[in-house]
């Protein structure tokens, strides 16, 4: 899915935000809004999101010295959700139907983003736990694939939501691979915040070899595409994997909300809605030639 205009906008929100969250002086977040304006106006929007955000934040990386500036963002997250977790498991285990219980945790963790439209207060605002309907719901089609598959990936997003996907492949009850980014960006989760949300306990942590806030394919390492290639449901969390997916031939599975109007309108849902979408381009394997 390439980008679009208004992703400019969105992009230049996350540049000011990540400025704050360094503590810039104001000249100084000056200089990273003019740098970061002069990247965006010779890139080539003819990639993913998720692509354009890689670069750009590779650049934010240089000039702020910080390679990781969420970092004790992400930690902190992970320990509200992680005070959530026992009554989030006693509440899936008294529910009719535990699995659907864990899969709409997970979903509603996807709010815990920096990247598009931040909720800086998730935690104490719990209305985030009251889904409503999905927009888009394709839980029938994905439990008959879950019974049939027997090599599931999935594919992580944000640290913090990491603890809720717990949740969720807790309820699998099949070996599950939990993928992560090689290195940090932004919010989302390496393997050294999924270790910290205990998910090593319930999943195989893998690395993508992937820094971009989505898995790009091109990018990935090849001991991860041959795992891909090899396995027969892949369930992808969050927007800028769908961003970088959802053209892919492939067993995927789409959770996310939709965070912005460019994927809102791709999908033919309202912006902020909540989705389980199998892939337009569902297919048994995926087709990589590697």
């Amino acid at each position: 899915m390439k980008a679009a205009a208004e992703c400019y906008l969105c992009l230049m929100s996350q540049v000011l935000r990540t400025s704050r969250v360094l503590g810039l002086n104001e000249a100084l977040s000056q200089t990273m809004a003019r740098e970061a304006c002069a990247f965006l106006a010779e890139t080539d929007f003819d990639r993913t999101p998720p692509e354009i955000s890689e670069d750009l934040y590779r650049l934010l990386s240089e000039l702020s010295g910080n390679e990781d500036p969420y970092a004790e963002i992400k930690k902190d997250n992970i320990q509200k959700a992680l005070k959530l977790y026992p009554e989030l498991k006693q509440t899936v285990e008294a529910s009719a139907d535990p699995l659907r219980a864990a899969l709409e945790i997970s979903l509603a963790g996807n709010i815990i983003d920096f990247g598009a439209n931040a909720e800086d207060d998730w935690l104490s605002d719990r209305r985030f736990l009251s889904l409503g309907s999905l927009a888009l719901d394709d839980y029938d089609q994905l439990i008959k694939d879950l019974e049939r598959a027997t090599s599931i990936v999935f594919l992580g997003d944000n640290a913090g939501e990491t603890v809720f996907d717990r949740l969720f492949i807790e309820r699998i009850s099949k070996k599950v691979r939990y993928a992560v980014r090689e290195k940090p960006i932004i919010n989302d989760a390496t393997a050294e915040e999924a270790c910290l949300s205990g998910l090593p306990e319930v999943a195989e942590v893998i690395s993508s070899g992937c820094r971009a806030p989505g898995t790009v394919i091109s990018q990935c390492s090849a001991d991860f595409l041959k795992i891909l290639k090899e396995s027969q449901l892949i369930i992808a969390k969050g927007q800028g994997n769908f961003e970088c997916l959802e053209q892919i031939p492939g067993p995927f599975y789409f959770l996310l909300k939709a965070k912005c109007e460019v994927v809102s309108r791709y999908l033919g849902v309202e912006k902020g809605s909540l989705v389980l979408t199998k892939s337009r381009n569902f297919q048994a394997k995926l087709a990589l030639n590697i």
